[in-house]
């Protein structure tokens, strides 16, 4: 959900724009929560210490991710965090990671003033968990963007998603095939001709093909379009090999949507 705030950390409104993602570490799943909101903020030159929790987990599962009692008293520790830190330091959450049974929370505030005694008043209910802390300088908050922030694959994979969510919201999945159309943008005319004859390039109609008389150097569009019946499996086995194919010729899948009628 996407809420408007502000307060005194920030000059400016953000949405503040949550999301959760799963990658993979060496075979074992990387469960990330971010706001992806701070993204369009971010480095944010009155936050530019990052105040970083480690906490062991004590209930896992046979993946290294938290059984369901687990998960409740993570929350509720995360609850204590962010409302004790805001008061302490100033914090704002920015993110948590969690994978081979630790959860790292990530935080932003202005200074490191306070944020040991919000730490130990926040953890004092949760005494059986083992956990460390540190504060850091972290001006270009590249724990939020190294860390927590998902990159281009991923991005898409989430923006795909929240896309497939705004179609089954309206009824329109398993509701029969869709037409859909396909955006790409290339460097040139002729990588994009080599990704039109990619293995896998069959069953699209050419919607918008550009032509090269202007002479000028400049993003090459193309949209493809046919027809499916989405659903989340789909992105998987089709959506981003789409992606992958374009990359390898140079150029950026830029996103899809539903053929209005």
């Amino acid at each position: 959900m996407a809420i408007f705030l502000s307060g005194p950390v920030f000059s400016q409104k953000i949405v503040h724009d949550w999301e959760n993602y799963v990658v993979s570490l060496n075979g074992k799943p990387v469960s990330i929560n971010v706001d992806l909101g701070l993204a369009s903020i971010a480095p944010v030159l009155e936050d530019s210490f990052v105040i970083i929790l480690r906490v062991k987990m004590n209930q896992l599962d046979a993946r290294g991710m938290p059984t369901d009692a687990e998960a409740e008293e993570l929350l509720k520790m995360e609850e204590a965090l962010v409302t004790m830190l805001a008061r302490q330091s100033g914090a704002t959450l920015a993110g948590r990671f969690t994978q081979r049974g630790i959860r790292e929370f990530y935080f932003y505030a202005p200074d490191t003033l306070g944020f040991r005694r919000g730490v130990n008043q926040s953890m004092q209910p949760f005494s059986g968990h083992e956990w460390l802390s540190q504060a850091k300088k972290d001006p270009k908050w590249e724990n939020y963007f190294s860390v927590l922030y998902p990159g281009k694959l991923d991005k898409f994979r989430i923006e795909s998603r929240r896309n497939l969510a705004e179609l089954s919201k309206a009824g329109l999945i398993r509701q029969g095939p869709l037409l859909v159309d396909y955006f790409f943008d290339f460097p040139e005319l002729e990588s994009m001709k080599k990704f039109l004859s990619s293995p896998g390039l069959t069953g699209f109609e050419i919607i918008s093909f550009p032509n090269n008389s202007s002479g000028v150097k400049q993003p090459y569009g193309l949209i493809l379009r046919n027809k499916v019946e989405p659903d989340y499996p789909w992105i998987e086995s089709h959506l981003v090999p789409l992606y992958t194919t374009a990359a390898k010729n140079s150029g950026v899948f830029l996103g899809w949507q539903r053929v209005l009628k």
